[in-house]
């Protein structure tokens, strides 16, 4: 009898997969690119690189043969995939002796794979296209993999691309809760009522220059305001960016981790800045967290906010919190 149930009990359990397999396959069609850089490769710098919808943005369009390729994340790549003449589209196959387009020669096709602020002058490659489907003429599915040469040199670039048009994955949205060891200011330096932006400074940071600074709406305007899930804050000479990931609509409340430079920021992670009287960072990382945020409508009605960064690499931080409502 034991037997008989634990048969029922496995088959049960591989139907029920067998069917969410079914209603979700597009699911499991998920985008993935790789890049692997050999040593003396100046494009990817000997790097190792993994792209997906949750941690970059990734925008592909094909046209007449030619499949464009670009990569917001926490870097930023584009690429260009051009079949040989005679090709109006993306066919399984290996083509060789491609240049970089779109200086390429027309019968044998083209490639390009640049971006940091890195490109190839002149460069010979390959291509593999495992896979390309179309829906009524248009691309939803592509496998490919490619090698490119800049300059003549031997090291090279490889790339594994796995692109699925129904892929609809996204980023993570903020943390909740928000972690309670997250720097948090003195109550006692803070105003009782009123809108305010306080700051503090640690030596060393250049942004706060190792002071204190508290901005009161008493006695000088404190401003706020939010445009989808941006939201700029201004005074005492001071200005804020505070931005959210792309899968939000609007700041919520939660912790805004692992961040860059607004507005250079990896998009899927959202972005700080804080500036001011003179002073701003080229390069920073920090973290922001929305302890509270109201909304009247799309209009921002309150927001209380903590933040953190660091300037250039640096170890000091300017902690700050604002405290605003209309």
């Amino acid at each position: 009898m034991s037997g008989t149930v634990f048969s029922k009990t496995v088959l049960q359990t591989f139907g029920a997969i067998a069917l969410s397999t079914l209603v979700s396959g597009c699911v499991l069609e998920r985008t993935s690119i790789t890049l692997t850089s050999d040593a003396g490769d100046y494009i990817g710098g000997g790097k190792k690189y993994d792209y997906s919808n949750k941690n970059a943005l990734i925008n592909t369009t094909e046209n007449g043969g030619l499949f464009h390729l670009s990569i917001s994340g926490n870097e930023w790549w584009y690429a260009d995939f051009q079949m040989p003449a005679g090709h109006s589209q993306l066919e399984p196959g290996t083509y060789t002796q491609l240049t970089r387009y779109p200086f390429n020669d027309q019968s044998t096709g083209g490639l390009s794979w640049s971006g940091e602020g890195r490109g190839c002058n002149t460069l010979t490659g390959s291509m593999e296209i495992k896979k390309a489907t179309y829906v009524s003429g248009k691309l939803t599915a592509v496998a490919l993999t490619f090698e490119q040469h800049c300059e003549g040199g031997s090291a090279a670039l490889h790339g594994t691309i796995n692109w699925y048009a129904n892929d609809t994955s996204k980023p993570a949205g903020p943390v909740k809760p928000i972690p309670q060891d997250l720097w948090q200011p003195d109550i006692s330096n803070l105003p009782a009522q009123g809108s305010y932006i306080y700051l503090e400074s640690q030596p060393g940071d250049y942004i706060g220059g190792g002071s204190n600074d508290l901005v009161s709406g008493a006695q000088e305007a404190v401003n706020a305001s939010s445009n989808g899930n941006y939201l700029s804050v201004q005074g005492g000479g001071w200005y804020g960016d505070f931005k959210g990931m792309t899968s939000i609509s609007k700041l919520q409340e939660g912790y805004y981790p692992d961040l860059q430079r607004f507005p250079f920021n990896n998009p899927t992670k959202g972005g700080l800045s804080w500036s001011g009287n003179g002073r701003g960072c080229n390069t920073l990382t920090g973290w922001f967290a929305v302890d509270h945020i109201e909304y009247d409508g799309d209009a921002l009605a309150a927001v209380d906010l903590r933040f953190e960064q660091h300037c250039e690499g640096l170890m000091p931080p300017l902690n700050g919190k604002v405290h605003w409502h209309r």
